[in-house]
Order: structure tokens, then sequence, then C-alpha cells
């Protein structure tokens, strides 16, 4: 199966590196927004004072020896059961909510692919109205598949799913589950792009451009025979099509080359150059 990458420009084929993104800059300030939720909050905050009681009490016996330890244990474990009484579910969900999101900018990258090489609108958002192009890779590429030392869920190629319905992570105490389709899942009004997608664990790229002011860029490189074919905006520039040319002439010359036009009463069609 090819899978398709779309380009505003032939930035691609000057190094052969793709960009995965972080998920606070992806066009959609949706994705990979968990709803977090505390399992059973009675139980949480049981657990949170009953891992903190004993070295609590060894403190307040060194700074308080005269005493006793049963009027010791008793006091702390009042202090306790407010604690407990006192603790906001909804604020200990926003903790992890935020905690989540920090560690997920900074090692998380996605690549967003489809199955759809002609689709108007993605010519329009993503290959800057037809002055772009459309890279097809082999899906079948190792460039798809995990390598050794990647956390869980990185490097597979997925399908994704389009639901309303966020995914939701579940707290325990000294636990988070968070679902494997928090990160392939988009809202349904994206259903349109038939997308599929890799996650990159940023630590690892080749490649780091620092952005002042902005979101470090993170590149991988690809593999030269995992691409297929190159489909050129009908729009775009002699100039950037020259640079994609003597790329491949140079690096992948067996790369098939094909550009997409509009056809009347036919839409959008994939062509031979």
């Amino acid at each position: 199966m090819l899978i398709y990458k779309y380009m505003p420009t032939e930035r691609f084929f000057t190094n052969f590196k793709l960009r995965f993104t972080p998920p606070e800059d992806l066009n959609d300030p949706l994705e990979l927004v968990p709803r977090v939720r505390l399992r059973d909050p009675e139980k949480y905050a049981q657990e949170i004072t009953a891992r903190n009681i004993e070295s609590a009490i060894r403190r307040f016996q060194i700074e308080h020896p005269k005493v006793p330890l049963e009027e010791v244990r008793a006091i702390l474990t009042l202090a306790a059961r407010q604690v407990e009484s006192s603790m906001d579910p909804q604020e200990k969900e926003r903790e992890h909510f935020h905690s989540f999101m920090k560690v997920t900018n900074q090692n998380v990258g996605v690549l967003s692919l489809t199955t759809d090489p002609s689709s108007a609108p993605m010519w329009a958002h993503y290959a800057s109205t037809y002055k772009g192009l459309a890279v097809g890779f082999d899906s079948n590429s190792n460039f798809f598949r995990p390598t050794e030392g990647e956390p869980e869920n990185c490097g597979e190629l997925v399908k994704v799913e389009y639901t309303n319905t966020p995914p939701v992570a579940y707290v325990e105490t000294g636990k988070i589950d968070y679902p494997k389709e928090l990160f392939f899942t988009k809202a349904e009004c994206w259903s349109y792009e038939n997308e599929w997608r890799v996650i990159k664990y940023l630590p690892h790229a080749q490649e780091v451009i620092e952005i002042p002011n902005g979101l470090p860029i993170h590149l991988f490189e690809a593999p030269h025979d995992a691409i297929k074919e190159v489909i050129f905006g009908f729009r775009i520039s002699p100039t950037a099509r020259a640079v994609v040319e003597k790329a491949l002439t140079e690096r992948a010359p067996h790369v098939a080359r094909k550009k997409i036009e509009f056809v009347p009463n036919a839409g959008l069609r994939v062509m031979d150059c």
C-alpha cells in the first residue's frame, strides 16, 4: 500500500528528512488531548496519605521525642483523614493532565499521512493550494516499523479512528493508564483526511533545528527506497520542481513522477507526467 504525505514545499528533497510534530504544534488543538479521570477518587486519596503517613510519623517523633507513639499516630491519622476529605478530585485530574501534556510535547512527535492522494481539501490545506506536492511511501518499509529502544506505541503505522468521544486516561495511585487510542484518534470532522500516522520518540531525532520563540523541529531521515512516487501540484514552480527532479535523479531515480490535474467533469486525477 502507498501512503502519502502532502508537503507545501520541496524542502524534504533537500535532505530526505521528515518532521515529526509535537501535539501543541499540530493544526488541531485537540490532538492527543485525553480526558483524565481518577478511577476511584476516595481510594486514590487514601492511598496517597497511606504512602506518606509512616515517614511523617518518624519525622514527628524526631521533632517531638517526648510525645508517645500512639498519640503521634492518632494525631497524624486524623490529619490524614482531613487531607483526604479536602482533596479536590478535579484539581488532581487537572494536575495529571498538565503533566501528561508537558511530557508528551517534549517526547512525542506525529507524522500524519493519508491513503488519498487526490483530496482537494488536503491539496489546498497541506500542499499550499497545489503549489506543493505529495510523496508516496511504501507502507511496508521498515521506516514504518518500531525500532529497538523506542517507547510503547512509537514507530508503528496505525490507521486513525474518528470519534467525537475523546479517550479517557484513568489515574490510580502511582499509575496512569494512557490507552493506545489516545495517540490514534481524531474528531469526526477530520475524517475526510483518511489519516494513518506514525509517532516517534523525539529524543531519537537525527536532527533538531532550534526555532527562536518556537518549538524545535525534529527531523527523522526517510530511507530512499521507501519513496515510491512524487505527485506534483499543478501550480508548483519550475524552480521547486527542478530541486525535486535533481534530488531524485541523484539519490532516488526509481521514484515515479506524477502530477495532480483538474479534469473537467471528473474532478482531480493523478496522472503520469
